[in-house]
């Protein structure tokens, strides 16, 4: 099993579209970029993304690949949090 890394293009909406039935996918939360030097605003939008494209059955909201210390602590508790907040279903973003 591998993480959807959406740096590398993977297009969460459109794999889930066209393997959703399938795949269980997992990830397409970006350790690169969002959770190192995004705002907490920015990592809840690409929470709310996720589960939006691809939350209503077969995926799991995780980070692209291993959280590193180059990730803000803020940033990673807020991916929990809105996974949290915005997961639970039925979904009502």
């Amino acid at each position: 099993m591998e993480s959807l890394e959406p740096m590398a293009g993977m297009d969460l909406k459109s794999l889930k579209e066209t393997y959703g039935d399938d795949l269980c996918l997992i990830g397409n939360i970006d350790v690169s970029q969002l959770l190192p030097f995004g705002s907490k605003e920015d990592v809840v939008n690409a929470v709310k993304e996720c589960i939006m494209d691809a939350g209503d059955d077969g995926y799991i909201l995780s980070p692209c690949t291993d959280i590193t210390n180059s990730c803000k602590v803020e940033n990673v508790l807020t991916m929990i949090s809105a996974a949290k907040k915005y997961g639970k279903y039925p979904l009502n973003i």
